[in-house]
């Protein structure tokens, strides 16, 4: 069963590199900061090749103090109330200065349960597989459906994992320091987009004002990183029941 979900890991990572570019399909993507001692932008002749022009922008995430609920942020808008069964992501850091551990940068994945139930998963980079980035010195890290899913059951059973995503936002908060992340791509249903550069946003109205985190995803945001968050895929793939397996590969896909 592992050896088939790295097959799909694989071959999800191939097809990332065929498909950098925008769609109009109403999901955008913007950086921001939260508090003080924090950066989030999109910084030119930092990133890999963008799929038009010649910038090569990559979006920085910088902490520099531990001041209270601080966080650089990649939000992912337009992905709220669409089911989280599918969904994928992945991106890819510049590893010379990059940090790179169980909890920076991470995806922080809201659902909101079939019950009605909030949650929060966290998805850090040490914990997906790795592959070979697009260019020389950046590394691929990407989060599988299947990944998502074990995650989800391990957080809230499959009130969770039946739930619908309610935010999602590549995260910098836990660590000081900073990385430099490029070739964003999310999956979900009725969304799939690659983002490259600033001029990446799908759709042609993007949602108005900058975004935040609510009051009630700063608390989940603030909680420790459960036991399974901190195992990476292999290991957490080898702790899951026959039954868990079960309910993954029941899953439909977008």
């Amino acid at each position: 069963m592992r050896t088939i979900c790295t097959a799909l890991v694989a071959a999800f990572a191939l097809a990332l590199v065929g498909a950098a570019s925008a769609t109009d399909d109403g999901v955008w993507l913007f950086p921001a900061s939260h508090g003080a001692d924090t950066t989030a932008s999109w910084k030119a002749q930092e990133g890999e090749a963008d799929v038009q022009g010649m910038a090569n922008q990559a979006v920085l995430l910088e902490k520099r103090s531990f001041a209270a609920n601080n966080s650089a942020a990649a939000h992912v808008m337009g992905v709220e109330g669409r089911p989280v069964q599918g969904l994928t992501m992945s991106f890819e850091y510049r590893v010379k200065d990059g940090v790179c551990n169980t909890t920076d940068p991470r995806w922080a994945l809201f659902v909101q349960g079939r019950s009605g139930r909030p949650y929060e998963v966290n998805l850090g980079c040490k914990i997906a597989p790795t592959t070979a980035g697009a260019e020389g010195g950046w590394l691929r890290k990407t989060f599988s459906r299947q990944l998502i899913t074990a995650e989800l059951l391990r957080k809230g059973g499959t009130d969770a994992s039946t739930g619908q995503v309610s935010g999602l936002a590549l995260v910098f908060d836990r660590s000081l320091g900073h990385v430099y992340v490029d070739d964003l791509r999310v999956i979900a249903k009725g969304a799939n987009n690659t983002w490259t550069y600033a001029g990446d946003n799908g759709g042609t109205t993007p949602p108005g004002g900058t975004p935040t985190f609510t009051d009630a995803q700063v608390a989940l945001l603030s909680a420790p990183n459960s036991p399974d968050e901190q195992l990476t895929q292999d290991e957490l793939f080898a702790s899951l029941s026959a039954e868990e397996w079960g309910q993954i590969d029941a899953e439909p896909t977008p």
